[in-house]
């Protein structure tokens, strides 16, 4: 069967896309290399450092694994196989994005106050948005279209059509993050208005400008793939969402960590924040105290 011209252009933009992601990733991966060894792998194990290295290097065996599949190296036509792809990818797709989540909301608690209440509230929030997500997942695997692949014996590529209403997830990932990003934004604008003479620190203005980044990458994120999964559910350039966006979200949410550690200076071990940070965290610690509970800064540092 001729493959339509239309679905060829499809592939080839597919294609662009992954290998742009793919270099993109691992360009960062190797520009970042040196923060990595001296931020992260010398210090302590938290759930913060856990979750960087699975996104940090989950993603890479897992796009790495996706470029050569994209290539037809795997497939060789196989209807069984590109079954088994589609669970992968959905698989990779959710815990990706939830490795991300995770030092969202981990950064969140610390900026919160670290408090037994604020992480009973904040895991009430993710667990009710992880079991919808792990719900559509699961419902988007049972429908017919799943398991159809359209000229799979002419391309060798497991080009797959996007099960109808999958995008009603997107809505969930929006209202998770812009919670997030305005419990966020109204614990730093409380910490600024009670240390007026110290803001803006250096400190608040990498918070400040990561919790909009991160926001504003992710917001992207599920604009582009909802109107890939809505207006081309059936062209094969629908996958961009898994090579080329997932790609920059991972990057954006590493750079939550490396740029806050990033923050030292040389005259302090790996493990503690620079004596800039720590002067700017005691100069304004008694003005924070009443708004805010006893040990923030220490929290701070720890879990992000």
């Amino acid at each position: 069967m001729a493959v339509p011209v239309s679905f060829s252009e499809g592939l080839r933009v597919r294609g662009a896309f992954g290998v742009a992601g793919y270099t993109v990733f691992v360009w960062e991966h190797i520009l970042t290399l040196k923060e990595e060894v001296r931020y992260i792998w010398q210090a302590p194990w938290t759930v913060s450092k856990a979750s960087f290295l699975v996104s940090r290097y989950g993603n890479l065996v897992c796009l790495t694994f996706v470029r050569i599949e994209e290539a037809g190296l795997l497939s060789h036509g196989s209807g069984v196989w590109c079954h088994k792809f589609n669970l992968f990818a959905a698989v990779y797709m959710i815990v990706s994005g939830e490795s991300i989540h995770i030092l969202v909301l981990m950064r969140a608690w610390a900026i919160w106050g670290c408090t037994k209440r604020v992480m009973v509230s904040l895991t009430s929030i993710y667990v009710t948005y992880l079991l919808l997500l792990v719900a559509m997942a699961i419902f988007g695997s049972t429908q017919t279209s799943f398991d159809t692949f359209e000229y799979l014996d002419e391309i060798d590529v497991c080009a797959s059509i996007i099960p109808p209403h999958m995008w009603t997830l997107l809505i969930a990932n929006l209202v998770l993050d812009a919670t997030f990003l305005v419990l966020t934004m109204r614990s730093l604008r409380k910490y600024s208005c009670v240390c007026r003479h110290l803001y803006p620190s250096q400190l608040l203005h990498q918070l400040v400008k990561d919790a909009f980044t991160f926001f504003l990458v992710s917001t992207l994120n599920n604009i582009i793939t909802a109107l890939m999964w809505t207006v081309y559910p059936t062209n094969p350039d629908n996958i961009v969402v898994l090579t080329f966006t997932i790609p920059i979200l991972s990057i954006t949410g590493q750079r939550l960590v490396l740029n806050l550690r990033g923050l030292q200076t040389r005259s302090y071990a790996t493990g503690d924040l620079s004596r800039e940070v720590d002067r700017q965290i005691m100069a304004f610690e008694q003005g924070i105290a009443r708004a805010s509970p006893i040990g923030w800064e220490d929290e701070m540092i720890d879990e992000t």
